[in-house]
């Protein structure tokens, strides 16, 4: 994997003897592109400290679990900040299952791509938790939010793409007076090569959590572990795991509840 710096445009790897006196704060949620980008960030910046989001969501207490786990690793700092009031507006996918109503009943077969998009889709949520992080990095003197977006959702969620960044950042040029920035430096890689990166940087990737759902283990059907399941896959089909040993802990070690 090669770790040289890309250009400035895709904040991408750099190398680990790298740090920069800015200052950054980290969204978290604890699934993969977040943990990578905190994990290039760790080699990027001084990293004041990851931020986790409850509004509600279904699985917030396996995302709260996991930032913990993951914060911890890199010795940063973890704040969870709540958001009641947006509960109340989750699409029910991503919303507690509400009594009589089945766990596991929006894990449907896979819908086409923009009716999949407005099944999970909460309400400028990336905006909000951006706005958000603004606030905290202007108010700690820190001059970078570092967010998890990536290639492949950005062909389908609009928050995910470099046009959001670049619109959020001049946006923060007015709002914010030491004019923070998003950087977001797994946004040009698909999760097949943010799981590499990630392998690179010995990131506690059997720690993460990507999964909609809350159970013991990642349900394997949902959007996101779909997405997951088929990059792990192309890194270490099953056939090759037992020739994973540089990294054996790849092969099986993100269980899903539901196996194809």
């Amino acid at each position: 994997m090669n770790l040289n710096p890309t250009s400035p445009d895709e904040n991408g790897p750099v190398p680990s003897s790298f740090v920069s006196s800015e200052r950054a704060i980290v969204l978290l949620s604890g699934g993969l592109d977040s943990t990578v980008a905190l994990a290039l960030a760790q080699r990027r910046y001084e990293v004041l400290m990851a931020v986790t989001f409850n509004y509600g969501q279904r699985a917030y207490g396996r995302e709260l679990r996991a930032s913990k786990k993951i914060a911890l690793h890199y010795n940063v700092p973890h704040e969870v900040i709540a958001l009641p009031w947006l509960s109340d507006r989750l699409p029910p996918a991503m919303a507690e299952a509400r009594p009589g109503e089945p766990e596991d009943g929006f894990l449907a077969d896979p819908l086409p791509p923009q009716e999949e998009t407005r099944q999970v889709w909460v309400p400028n949520r990336n905006g909000l938790f951006l706005n958000i992080a603004a606030s905290l990095a202007e108010a700690h003197q820190a001059s970078v939010i570092v967010f998890g977006a990536n290639a492949e959702e950005a062909q389908n969620f609009p928050d995910n793409t470099p046009a959001f960044r670049e619109r959020l950042n001049a946006v923060f040029e007015w709002s914010t007076l030491n004019q923070v920035r998003v950087e977001t430096p797994v946004g040009h890689c698909n999760k097949q090569e943010i799981i590499e990166i990630g392998v690179a940087l010995d990131a506690p990737l059997e720690q993460i959590w990507s999964c909609y759902d809350h159970g013991p283990v990642q349900c394997g059907v949902c959007p996101s572990c779909r997405l997951l399941k088929q990059a792990l896959r192309a890194v270490a089909p099953p056939s090759e795991a037992d020739k994973l040993t540089e990294k054996p802990r790849l092969a099986l070690a993100i269980p899903f509840k539901r196996a194809d």
